[in-house]
């Protein structure tokens, strides 16, 4: 059973574990109704403790499995930086297809799996996260005329999408990716109004893709995090495929962010059995690259974007690596 639980927790985005005690932001929660798809989105909305002018947008979307709970570590540090972040919860890959039926006294290792690996080779899944996020910006533009928590509060010129594992495939493909399906006919469901993008554990094309096509027409600035231990528990991805997508990504600005030791759960600020000593400082090192990216390429801090080029090498030290590229 130890095994099991070890399983669920590497693998699951619905458990976080907060790095800090106290937070200045407050959280709201909505379910809002996609009535052309007949499809209910929870949103959870960090915001900050005073908003006088609208304020930029960071939408995050959750790893398979996951809910709208994934790595509030992040989502309050970004409310607290002047942001306000919607974690979207995704219906059918999130923890629905899972965790009602789970018992840890019955359900085995192999069971689990096999829903995980069933449940993202349906590109159904695939199809509804990205439209997921054409809705949710869709309502953002609704919710900021007349909704009393966040009317005359967004910045929407200024948004960025985020997101862990199969919430980076989500990221990747609202930035401009291009996916294949048997046909091979390249899908792309881009979004023009996402102006920045940030990649927990980035996910690769699948085998046989050529990962120019599929990267290639990625247009806005990007970071990419990852680890040496970023292995995927589901599929076959290995550590070292976490950097293909900035290796393949050349019309904008990129960044990579490679942390010796960090694996595939800590960046989605999952609760651990047995913590590990450097977790914290991953996802300190997260919050505050992720942030400085966000206030470079939304709030257009100049300053900022040289920190990101010139100092944070320096910061991130020996625990990792730092990587970036112009755009071409």
């Amino acid at each position: 059973m130890r095994i099991l639980l070890l399983t669920i927790l590497l693998i699951c985005s619905a458990l976080t574990l907060p790095v800090f005690c106290a937070s200045s932001a407050s959280v709201k929660y909505q379910e809002w109704k996609d009535v052309t798809r007949n499809r209910t989105i929870p949103v959870k909305i960090y915001l900050p403790e005073r908003i006088s002018r609208p304020l930029p947008v960071v939408i995050f979307s959750h790893g398979l499995g996951g809910s709208r709970e994934a790595a509030e570590y992040l989502g309050y540090y970004w409310a607290e930086h002047d942001y306000i972040a919607v974690f979207i919860q995704h219906p059918g890959s999130d923890e629905s297809f899972w965790k009602p039926a789970f018992n840890p006294r019955t359900t085995n290792r192999d069971q689990l799996m096999g829903k995980f690996r069933q449940t993202l080779a349906n590109p159904e899944h695939a199809l509804n996260r990205g439209n997921d996020v054409h809705f949710v910006i869709d309502q953002l533009e609704k919710s900021n005329i007349s909704d009393p928590v966040l009317k005359g509060k967004l910045d929407l010129n200024e948004i960025a999408i985020a997101g862990h594992s199969y919430g980076s495939w989500t990221a990747l493909t609202a930035s401009g990716q291009r996916f294949y399906q048997r046909s091979k006919q390249g899908v792309s469901s881009g979004d023009r109004r996402i102006k920045a993008a940030i990649y927990l554990s980035p996910t690769p094309p699948r085998a046989g893709q050529n990962p120019a096509q599929v990267f290639g027409a990625i247009s806005i600035p990007g970071i990419h995090f990852t680890g040496t231990l970023d292995s995927s528990p589901v599929n076959n991805t290995k550590a070292e495929d976490r950097r293909i997508a900035f290796d393949n990504i050349s019309k904008s600005d990129q960044y990579l962010v490679t942390l010796n030791g960090a694996d595939h759960g800590v960046f989605g600020g999952r609760k651990r059995l047995m913590p590990k000593p450097d977790d914290e400082k991953f996802q300190e090192i997260t919050q505050r690259m992720s942030t400085a990216f966000l206030d470079a390429y939304l709030k257009h801090d100049q300053q900022a974007k040289a920190w990101l080029v010139k100092s944070a090498p320096t910061y991130v030290g020996s625990i990792g690596v730092c990587e970036s590229k112009k755009a071409l």
